[in-house]
């Protein structure tokens, strides 16, 4: 490798061959694949294998940092090795809590943040701990007043603002599109009961709404199906709501799938949906796009951004269930509509390219290094 390669050092909770690695692993490795000829990378992250493994993947190398204390070994690592001769840091808010990286690194910085969690500490988190969170963490990104950001979603960086982030130092680098098994397909090849969703099972990813929303679906289609891909710690939870709300023989839970068959799932289907409570951007939005498929989902923070309402799909008030079970009706029987939001969907999803992202993200780089 030429040693004249800026070194880029990125502290992230999750590797990209962690089990629960998510849109945001897969964000930081596409654009920083596309950047290794000028840049060496190292992300320090909790993978797969044992403490100190280290994976090359398309150039990138990942570090692993197990264990269960990770919040305070990977910045170890980082201050013991890596970062003796890093020329910049990326503190990566992958699990949507940030490093705290000025509080112990004088290597210039770049934070990237998906989304603040504000509300979601209430889902995850019991009380007094959600309560702490929610109060403390504006005063955590009082902490980063000082460094350059990168936003992945337009209401992101809105939030940001809100918490006292200077306007000028936050950039917003919205996600690229998958660039391999994307086809179109059109509503005559499609299950047209069908309804589709791609998501990690977690209590703020609101599929306990998308629940009492099928309920209602299945009144006036009784024909319909719900598909949920993904897995995670709420699947039981949610399993119990769909036999308790009478749904359980439509609703079919599929597991973590491949990437090939998540486009599969979002071609033969003819709607999907995404409800998280607030969300970074929704990469899903767009994978269920970029093969023509509309999404409906609620109005709040990330989604907003990625599903344009009444044009690539519908938006919902959150947390209003019938408006979403309508939303859902309406790409399940109207044709018409569904073929104006399914064509500017593809166009949409075609506006998105990794390619874009990691120019743009470059440029954060270049001007946070000179």
């Amino acid at each position: 490798m030429p040693q004249n390669l800026t070194k880029v050092v990125v502290l992230g909770r999750r590797g990209l061959s962690h089990p629960r690695a998510g849109g945001a692993e897969h964000y930081v490795h596409e654009i920083f694949k596309r950047l290794t000829e000028d840049y060496d990378v190292t992300i320090l992250s909790e993978n797969r294998g044992t403490n100190g493994q280290t994976e090359d993947i398309d150039g990138i190398k990942y570090v692993n940092v197990g264990g269960p204390f990770h919040r305070f070994t990977i910045p170890l690592r980082f201050l013991a090795r890596e970062g003796r001769d890093a020329d910049i840091l990326i503190d990566h808010q992958d699990v949507a809590i940030p490093w705290c990286s000025p509080l112990f690194a004088r290597t210039p910085k770049i934070s990237i943040i998906h989304q603040i969690v504000k509300e979601i500490f209430y889902y995850e988190l019991s009380r007094p701990w959600s309560d702490l969170a929610f109060f403390g963490e504006p005063a955590v990104y009082k902490l980063y007043t000082g460094i350059r950001i990168v936003a992945s979603a337009p209401s992101t960086a809105a939030d940001l603002v809100k918490l006292g982030i200077p306007e000028e130092r936050i950039s917003v680098v919205t996600p690229g599109r998958a660039d391999t098994n994307v086809t179109f397909s059109p509503l005559s090849e499609r299950n047209q009961s069908s309804v589709i969703s791609v998501s990690r099972l977690m209590h703020y990813k609101g599929l306990q709404h998308v629940l009492g929303a099928f309920r209602q679906v299945l009144r006036s289609r009784p024909n319909a199906i719900l598909k949920i891909a993904g897995s995670g710690p709420y699947e039981q939870s949610l399993r119990n709501i769909a036999w308790h709300l009478g749904v359980s023989k439509s609703v079919h839970f599929l597991g973590r799938v491949s990437d090939n068959s998540k486009f599969d799932l979002f071609r033969e289907s003819r709607v999907a949906v995404a409800t998280s409570v607030r969300d970074g951007y929704g990469i899903s939005v767009i994978d269920a796009n970029s093969v023509g498929t509309p999404v409906v989902g609620w109005d709040v923070p990330g989604l907003r951004d990625s599903i344009l309402d009444k044009k690539t799909g519908l938006l919902a008030p959150f947390h209003d269930e019938t408006v979403l079970a309508d939303r859902i009706v309406t790409l399940l029987t109207d044709d018409s509509s569904w073929t104006n939001l399914s064509d500017n969907a593809l166009n949409w999803a075609s506006q998105h390219s990794w390619e874009r992202s990691a120019r743009e993200f470059q440029r954060t780089l270049d001007t946070t290094i000179s």
